[in-house]
Formats: C-alpha cells, structure tokens, sequence
C-alpha cells in the first residue's frame, strides 16, 4: 500500500469511527465552556487576553484531542482489526506515520476552529471594554490560533504514540489526562524540586510556547518560547520513535 493509500485509509476511520468523534465534541464543548466563563467573569483594566479566553482549548482541549489520537491506534487492538491493518499495510511504521499524520492534521484544525470560537465566544460574554483585545482584526489573535495548532498537533502525535505503546484505551486515557493536567503541575509546585525539574517538563514548555497560564509557577526557562517548542516537539518525538521499534518488534 502507498503512503497516499495508508493516509486516505486512516482519514476514513478517524472520520467514521463514533468515539473519536465524541472525543472531540467533549473537547468543544469543555473548551468553549471555559472561554464563556472568562469572559462573562473578567475585570480588571487590562481587559481579557485573548490567551486567557481561549485557555480552555489549551488545558482541555488538546488532551481530550490527545485523547482522540490515541483512540485511533487502541481501538483497533481492542477490536482486532490491527491485525487487517498490519495484513494490508505490511510496513508497520508507514501505519504509524500515517495514523500520526492524520491525528495531527485533524486535532491542529480542531484547535485552530476552537480557539477562534473561543476568542468570540469570550468577546460576546466579557464587557465590551475588557474583550477589546479579542478582536479577530488583531495579529495576537491569529498568532494565539497557530501556536495553539501547532501545540495541538504535536500533541496528537504523543497521543498516537503512547496509544501505540499501551495498546489499551484505559490506560492510555490516564496517561494523557494526568500527565498535563496532574503530574506535571504538582511536581512542577514541589518545593524543594520544582523550581529544578520544572523547565524541562513537556507540557510546561508547550504551555510557554502558547503563551498560556496554567498551573505552573514562573520558572527561569532556559530558552525562549520557540526553544520550549522544540523541546516539546523532541519530546513527541522520542516517544514515536519509541513506539514505532515496539509495534515492530511485538505481535499485533
């Protein structure tokens, strides 16, 4: 099978399959959610950020996409057809690649559409002088939109691969809800650790790179915040190439 085959099939499943849909809407939902919560509750005279209005995208909304990018390799070992897969598409890697570059092109646009929906939504809700920033004429608008693309997608990426590691939905989901969500900000709060080990922590340096407060203190970073993004992309990185030598070592 070509690469362009392997592409098209894997399009097919993640846009027929119901749960990685569901996924997402849960990702849309969450995400606009917040973004209306800041705006209907923000004060103050420097007005909402258009990184504060769309900070549910980055905090929900691309681990529930990671979510999503998992599914698409765990759901075909829970059902079994990982083995039609690996029957059609011998090239186990090119399969990987594939479901990556897929979860990837699909969770980038989901975040991009969220966040600008975000920013509006947060406009319509907040007083008109503090959503002054939230204009869609603004560069700091678009900018925010493709920082959180590119975060998102290579997030999809880490999501496909620790899907492909675990094998199993549960366990994947866990993994990729804590890790950004829970492990990383506690051990980032430690006291006597996380002024040490916080700036080398993935998510941490995604969230610098989007420009987007979460439950992080302010750490003296080592790089800028296209530095964090290379990092986080080394990151994303590792983890594939680890899973892609274990889907070719192990029995489907």
């Amino acid at each position: 099978m070509t690469a362009l085959a392997a592409l098209n099939a894997e399009r097919i499943k993640l846009t027929t399959i119901r749960s990685p849909l569901w996924s997402a809407l849960a990702a849309a939902v969450l995400s606009l959610a917040v973004a209306v919560l800041q705006g209907a509750t923000a004060y103050g005279a420097a007005g909402l950020a258009p990184s504060q209005a769309a900070m549910g995208v980055a905090v929900f909304g691309v681990p529930l996409l990671m979510v999503v990018s998992a599914m698409t390799v765990t759901g075909e070992y829970r059902s079994g057809t990982i083995r039609t897969t690996f029957a059609g598409t011998p090239n186990r890697t090119l399969v990987l690649v594939s479901k990556a570059v897929v979860a990837a092109g699909f969770s980038a646009a989901c975040a991009a559409v969220l966040t600008v929906a975000a920013v509006v939504l947060a406009r319509l809700a907040a007083d008109p002088l503090l959503g002054a920033q939230l204009s869609l004429a603004r560069a700091e608008v678009w900018g925010l939109v493709v920082a959180l693309a590119v975060f998102a997608g290579v997030a999809a990426v880490l999501g496909v691969a620790v899907g492909a590691l675990l094998r199993h939905a549960a366990g994947a989901v866990a993994v990729l809800l804590l890790w950004p969500l829970v492990v990383e900000p506690i051990v980032g709060n430690l006291p006597s650790l996380g002024a040490r080990v916080g700036p080398w922590l993935p998510f941490n340096n995604a969230f610098v790179f989007a420009d987007v407060q979460w439950l992080y203190s302010s750490y003296d970073m080592p790089w800028g915040p296209f530095g964090s993004l290379v990092y986080f992309v080394l990151v994303a990185a590792a983890v594939f190439v680890a899973a892609t030598v274990v889907v070719n070592r192990r029995d489907a």
